[in-house]
């Protein structure tokens, strides 16, 4: 394979490959790790998440959780679709335990606390639920040969169940595959840079400026099956975690976890910041924000992707220098900043169509019901950055 040098000091082309991304499934894995056959230590924690919905019902989850028995993790060798399916079950049930009741408890039981703590240190991720559980591992393809998209998956786990929670996360699934072909032209489009090919640069362009229609096209049907009422009461709820939180202002203390010393610990929920698709976008884009609560907050959030995916943006970050490429060329190849523009334009869209969204999912219900309309399940106030944020998006057309 040809060394190509893309900037000062880097060398060699980007493998998608190398940070778990794939042209056919972008950020979401191949293969499904909810269908990931787990040792027969687990058969307890798989029988009570696979009925989580209907424990959840009772109104007695807690107790039920209590009585499970704690997997010796230390003990099993997991590959990494096991770890990823575990990771997904002690999520959920660590989040039904503390949410799935009246009151809110600040302990969650050594049974749960230790072997979820063990799986997320080998994922190098957080001990909580996060965008990686709760929708890059969350499906199930019905026919293989067909596409990753609504009517061609199931979600495969719930907390409460229903059309409205599916349909959250269906859609969010169906946006990261649709991403896939935009992720697969970023290495083209840095090769192109590089060896100042610019038919290269622009096939590369067309195919993420198609591949953002497609998102876009998702995007907007997320009220088609999710109504704003159930999502922001029954779907939400389950979604937040322990900071920013005035439910637990400490934390959660995981019980039994020798490196938190019996500490409250603080975590923030699942988010869709979490999903690497815009933030790998502004990258290679060089969409620049000021730093602000919300920068800051999407930073932050990097921590919880899984660490692959958060390494694909910091590289695609020192690598791309594709702004002033188009800038340099765009008067004698018009081409090229036509679709600039246009891709940053549609990822403008979908940062206008995500604060519609905010609005009325979130600070609708929330204005009626006497809450904060400005705290989002990661536990930071979003809209005014949002707009923000969009603003500034819009601003680095040339």
């Amino acid at each position: 394979m040809t060394t190509i040098t893309l900037k000062e000091g880097i060398v060699n082309p980007l493998r998608l490959e190398d940070y778990d991304v794939s042209q056919q499934c972008g950020f979401l894995p191949i293969y499904s790790p909810a269908e990931a056959k787990l040792p027969d230590i687990f058969w307890q924690v798989q029988k009570t998440v696979a009925l989580l919905p209907k424990w959840v019902a009772t109104g007695k989850i807690r107790q039920v959780i209590k009585n499970l028995l704690k997997v010796d993790v230390e003990r099993e060798t997991l590959d990494q679709m096991q770890l990823r399916r575990a990771m997904q079950i002690y999520s959920y049930l660590t989040h039904a335990y503390v949410w799935g009741e009246a009151t809110t408890p600040k302990v969650l039981p050594h049974n749960i606390a230790i072997p979820f703590y063990q799986i997320s240190q080998r994922l190098g991720r957080p001990p909580v639920l996060s965008y990686a559980s709760y929708t890059l591992d969350n499906w199930v393809r019905i026919h293989e040969t067909e596409p990753m998209e609504i009517g061609n998956i199931m979600v495969w786990q719930n907390f409460s169940g229903g059309l409205d929670e599916d349909w959250f996360i269906l859609i969010h699934i169906e946006i990261e595959a649709k991403a896939a072909p935009a992720l697969a032209a970023i290495p083209n489009i840095l090769q192109g840079i590089a060896q100042g090919d610019t038919d290269m640069v622009i096939a590369a362009l067309e195919d993420i400026k198609q591949a953002w229609i497609n998102i876009n096209a998702t995007m907007s049907r997320m009220p088609e099956a999710c109504d704003p009422y159930i999502y922001y009461n029954r779907v939400r709820p389950y979604l937040y975690a322990w900071k920013n939180n005035p439910a637990l202002p400490e934390g959660l203390i995981y019980e039994g976890v020798e490196a938190y010393g019996e500490e409250p610990q603080q975590f923030r929920g699942s988010t869709g910041a979490q999903s690497t698709i815009v933030p790998i976008m502004d990258a290679l884009f060089n969409i620049a924000h000021e730093g602000d609560p919300l920068w800051e907050y999407l930073i932050e959030m990097r921590g919880y992707m899984p660490p692959k995916h958060r390494a694909f943006v910091e590289e695609v970050e020192k690598r791309s220098t594709l702004r002033d490429f188009i800038k340099n060329r765009m008067d004698r190849v018009p081409k090229l900043k036509d679709l600039y523009n246009d891709c940053v334009s549609l990822i403008e869209q979908f940062r206008t169509q995500h604060l519609k969204f905010a609005a009325r999912y979130i600070n609708q219900q929330t204005a009626k019901s006497n809450n904060d309309t400005e705290i989002g399940t990661g536990g930071t106030p979003f809209m005014q950055y949002l707009k923000k944020h969009r603003d500034e998006n819009n601003q680095h057309l040339l």
